[in-house]
């Protein structure tokens, strides 16, 4: 039988090695955690690995009943996720170690450098009362109440599986709540992580000067089309009228307003590359500007300013011929065309995380209200997308059913196999046991006075 490590105390786990290799991983991440602890967080864990929130609509402790825990259980387990003595970057990073230390998993490589993912996630809570933070709904097409996070992950690949490993998580509260707080809090955490080897990676939404006052030395950033920048010296003066401060502006797409058309900059340099794509090959072309500067704003602050003049940029606008928008590419160090489309299209990877967090396994509705609570869900909805999605991509796929031909390594494929195990009759490690502890000193039955205080 398949394992991804071996341990003296763990015995023979379901037949299936990809069911067996989600059991171990989730035991070995949370068996650091105090006693009792630990045993509540394995089978939060495996509660929502095995899609038990769908069925619940959100409700939490339906779903651990629903997982087959007994009544008491149940109220440990939910104690332990609700109050427990942990935090979600402890489980992360734990996580991220022992994939690392996995030879199966690679990361993503562009000439010397791995690549990390910044991003910003939103776990919509619409109802929600005292919710002061909001994330944008492209379905909605505006910024609705959400429980924001701002996430960063290594990229890499399993075989030919995308799988990101999610290392961090921030909270939005504090200063941090609004979004563009949160992106900095982000970026200043993160580049505590970075090595002399890691390129970062990023959205259109974040501002390359933040990512910089932040300390992170190699960017790599989408940007949006109508983006300008200004070479890095001023033109000749001619002698006549005030002498030119700041270098002309470059547009490296044209924009129309109207009758109006501002054509686009002359590039300094043309190339072409071929490209091979999930087996079909495509030419790409690239037109690119060299030593450019941000435009200055009136709102930054000297240091910023200084910052900004002293950091040289190059813009690359990327034409695939599958898209009619061609990609525009912001980057501070010296990469080729195809290098830095491999990085901006390897972004995608980090998507995958929320998005198996939230619709795979139902976190996208939510009934807890606790203020701790309320973050605590989704930081381990986000450690269960991780555990999920590397170990089904380590793993031969089980066909769904006889019409599955040609199944692929994916979570959800894992989730459904997840579901109908019963992992608290499976073999556990020493340390993941219930806390033996007296409690008849404790109050039971309902409290008024306690729940009219609540606001769900």
């Amino acid at each position: 039988m398949v394992k991804i490590w071996h341990t003296r105390e763990m015995s023979i786990f379901p037949s299936l090695p990809a069911v067996a290799a989600t059991l171990e991983l989730t035991q070995l991440i949370v068996m650091n955690r105090p006693i009792g602890t630990n045993l509540g967080l394995y089978y939060g864990l495996m509660t929502l690995q095995g899609g038990h929130l769908l069925a619940s609509r959100g409700a939490l402790i339906p779903a651990l009943t629903a997982a087959g825990l007994d009544p008491p259980t149940t109220k440990r387990t939910w104690q332990a996720m609700a109050q427990g003595g942990w935090h979600g970057n402890e489980l992360l990073t734990t996580l991220a170690t022992r994939v690392h230390a996995d030879s199966r998993w690679r990361p993503l490589q562009v000439g010397a450098y791995h690549v990390k993912a910044l991003d910003t996630v939103g776990f919509f809570r619409p109802k929600l009362h005292g919710c002061k933070t909001k994330h944008y709904a492209s379905q909605a097409d505006r910024a609705l109440p959400a429980i924001s996070f701002g996430l960063c992950a290594d990229l890499g690949r399993v075989g030919d599986q995308p799988v990101a490993v999610p290392v961090h998580l921030t909270r939005a509260t504090g200063r941090a709540s609004r979004e563009e707080g949160l992106m900095a809090r982000l970026a200043q955490e993160a580049a505590q992580a970075i090595t002399e080897q890691d390129i970062v990676t990023a959205d259109r939404k974040f501002s390359p000067l933040t990512l910089l006052h932040a300390g992170l030395p190699r960017l790599v950033l989408r940007r949006p089309k109508n983006m300008t920048m200004r070479r890095a010296e001023p033109p000749a003066y001619c002698g006549r009228g005030r002498k030119p401060e700041y270098g002309t502006v470059v547009r490296p797409l044209p924009r129309k307003h109207r009758t109006n058309t501002l054509p686009a900059t002359a590039p300094d340099t043309e190339c072409e590359w071929t490209h091979v794509e999930r087996g079909r090959t495509f030419q790409l072309k690239a037109q690119i500007w060299f030593n450019l500067r941000l435009p200055l704003q009136k709102r930054w602050s000297q240091a910023e300013k200084a910052l900004a003049r002293r950091t040289a940029w190059t813009v690359m606008v990327i034409q695939h011929p599958l898209y009619d928008t061609p990609l525009v590419v912001l980057l501070n160090l010296a990469l080729e065309p195809a290098q830095a489309y491999h990085v901006v299209h390897g972004r995608w990877g980090i998507e995958q995380v929320p998005l198996v967090a939230k619709q795979l396994l139902g976190t996208h509705r939510q009934f807890v209200h606790a203020d701790e609570m309320r973050f605590r869900l989704p930081e381990l909805a986000v450690v269960a997308a991780g555990i999920l999605t590397y170990t089904a991509a380590c793993h031969t796929p089980v066909p769904t059913g006889w019409w599955d031909r040609r199944p692929r390594p994916t979570a959800g494929r894992l989730r459904r196999l997840l579901t109908k195990v019963d992992f608290q009759a499976q073999p556990r490690l020493g340390q993941l046991r219930e806390k033996r502890s007296a409690t008849q000193q404790l109050p039971v039955g309902f409290n008024a006075a306690l729940a009219s205080r609540c606001q769900c």
